[in-house]
């Protein structure tokens, strides 16, 4: 609201404020509702809680190679489990303690996007975000590498290379690969037949 600005120079707010009231002036602001309703306090310090320890416990025995893992959007101790050739799976995690393993989904995986992600040792699904209404509206996200000469659908935009006037054309490949070959696209999926399950 003010013209308050921090000093280029500074490091630290006591540099350019002496005080609460300095540093609420500055900015147009009360003392009294200055940063949002809370007085400030400068030289006020607090000791950040520290974990006593962490307790790691296997839930599963590797079966697959999982690179995400998403809680269910409907609090559930359920979640999504990606692989990297992308196949999507539904799994329940155990109770903390009980020394069980992830139970799989009796229908298998949740969705199988292998046809559409261009998989080897560097490429492959990415991640994948389920909306926070997903449990009535079904939509969900993944983000994946394709193959534009293998997948119509993989298309993207191409970085220019003014080296050859942006032409692709005059570009060599690179391991074999064609220029703007591989992408990495974002996609929206809606799960159809939705039950409370």
């Amino acid at each position: 609201q003010g013209g308050g600005r921090l000093p280029s120079s500074s490091s630290k707010l006591t540099d350019a404020w002496q005080s609460e009231s300095d540093f609420c002036t500055s900015f147009g602001g009360d003392l009294s509702v200055c940063l949002s309703g809370s007085t400030v306090s400068f030289n006020a310090t607090h000791p950040s809680a520290s974990p006593k320890g962490v307790c790691l416990e296997r839930i599963d025995n590797g079966s697959y190679a999982y690179l995400n893992m998403v809680p269910h959007p409907d609090g559930s101790n359920r979640v999504f489990l990606g692989t990297q050739a992308g196949k999507i799976l539904l799994a329940t995690v155990p109770e903390q303690g009980s020394g069980g393993t992830l139970q799989f989904d009796e229908a298998g995986q949740f969705v199988d996007l292998t046809d559409q992600v261009h998989f080897d040792s560097t490429f492959g699904l990415m991640g994948m975000a389920f909306h926070p209404d997903f449990a009535t509206n079904g939509r969900f996200f993944a983000s994946y590498n394709c193959d534009r000469t293998k997948s119509p659908s993989c298309s993207g935009r191409c970085s220019c290379n003014s080296d050859v006037g942006c032409d692709p054309s005059k570009l060599g490949t690179d391991n074999g690969a064609q220029p703007c070959q591989y992408q990495v696209v974002v996609s929206e999926y809606s799960a159809k037949g939705l039950s409370s399950n």
